[in-house]
């Protein structure tokens, strides 16, 4: 198959958005360079137990996507690389990416283990057991670099002596498609955020209670080991803030009722309560979601924003002081478990990026699609704060403004 334009589009973002951008292109006949900075594609996704309004499997989709993403022979992907600057030489793009190689190369480990059976200080780790293609991979920090596991190895897959490469590529066009990160609550200590093991962040929650993590699905608390009587979801943790960010995150009140309802699902013991603010439900079933979680008192939701939560004395529970919006009541409830969701933010940072490209960020992090020629094509959590059905259908746009694009050059 040849490319109908010749030069690539490059794609900045392994996630979903930047997935989807790349079949669509590769697709209609151009080539796609890829760029992730991380070890494995899927983004955050790839961390999800379950996808609301479905509770389908997460991974189940996107690793179909992404087996059909590194088999396409007009796509080119490029792992754990960052793309450090990105300039308009007459009517292309020069791209010049550095590449930092894991110590484990995925596309030639068998997954046999045998690395791990031999390291004494436990520094060889799986990625995950839904990882696309499955490897190891190393943790320097811990690694004391007697390299038996370089013995071991059979496919020859792990040196230490990897070094940095540069890349540098042209382009005619670029697609944003970089996701999103948790941003650092604990200059809102009124959240009580690392001050008790069992608050914690609604990406943490998830990871500790996926199914394929390591409690297997059991809801149980962090503290104890036992299963929490009550948890609590703090909504716009973090965000509708001036403090730290300005704007609605979008996603978390799907997210929280997700999580909320598969905990009860898991055990039917846990009694839920939703804190929020306002409850955005408007993707396509999402208030039919909603309505689920909230039929048999199975979930509760109160309309108010917590303003202090703190650990009881002993770890014994942690309290919730808040005001009913509804019921103009001040109260203070005692919870085992909670959870805080909105501290979601772009993770293409306009401080660390505007030294390196020439894309029009917002202060928030987000392309400003219409001011720049090369940021005019962007998805996902680079546009704007977005779910997995949001980013994929602004990925598809994003692409198809490419193909235009290049069709009217």
């Amino acid at each position: 198959m040849n490319s109908i334009n010749a030069s690539p589009v490059l794609i900045i973002g392994g996630g979903v958005a930047g997935i989807g951008a790349a079949l669509d292109l590769a697709y209609c006949g151009h080539a796609v360079h890829l760029v992730e900075k991380g070890r494995i594609l899927g983004g955050h996704v790839a961390k999800l137990d379950k996808l609301y309004p479905t509770d389908h499997c997460a991974f189940c989709p996107l690793w179909t996507d992404i087996k059909k993403l590194r088999e396409h022979p007009l796509i080119t992907v490029h792992t754990s690389t960052e793309v450090k600057e990105l300039k308009r030489v007459d009517s292309r793009l020069h791209a010049v990416m550095v590449k930092k190689p894991p110590v484990i190369d995925g596309s030639t480990c068998v997954f046999c283990g045998k690395c791990a059976g031999v390291c004494t200080e436990a520094a060889i780790e799986t990625l995950g057991e839904h990882v696309y293609p499955p490897t190891y991979l190393v943790r320097e920090e811990i690694c004391n670099r007697c390299e038996k596991c370089v013995k071991e190895c059979p496919t020859g897959a792990i040196d230490f002596q990897r070094r940095e490469e540069t890349i540098q590529l042209m382009f005619d066009d670029v697609i944003w498609a970089s996701g999103f990160t948790e941003v650092d609550l604990t200059p809102l200590p009124e959240f009580g955020l690392g001050k008790h093991p069992d608050i914690m962040t609604a990406m943490e929650f998830e990871k500790w209670t996926a199914e394929a993590g390591v409690n297997k699905g059991a809801i149980i608390k962090k503290s104890k080991s036992s299963v929490p009587r009550n948890i609590a979801f703090i909504q716009c943790a973090g965000a509708r803030d001036q403090r730290l960010l300005s704007y609605c995150s979008a996603v978390c009140c799907m997210h929280a009722l997700k999580q909320a309802q598969w905990a009860i699902r898991r055990n039917p013991v846990i009694q839920c309560v939703v804190f929020y603010t306002d409850l955005r439900t408007v993707g396509r079933d999402y208030y039919q979601y909603f309505l689920r979680d909230i039929s048999g008192s199975r979930v509760r939701v109160i309309r108010g924003r917590p303003s202090l939560i703190y650990p009881l004395p002993a770890r014994e529970g942690i309290a919730v002081k808040f005001e009913n919006t509804i019921t103009q009541k001040r109260e203070i409830w005692k919870f085992d478990m909670v959870v805080l969701n909105g501290n979601i933010g772009s993770s293409l940072k306009k401080k660390d990026q505007e030294k390196h490209f020439s894309p029009a960020l917002s202060g928030d992090g987000f392309v400003n699609s219409a001011s720049d020629d090369i940021s005019r094509f962007s998805c996902g959590f680079s546009a704007e704060p977005a779910d997995v059905a949001e980013s994929v259908i602004q990925a598809s746009s994003a692409a198809v403004k490419a193909i235009l694009a290049r069709r009217n050059k």
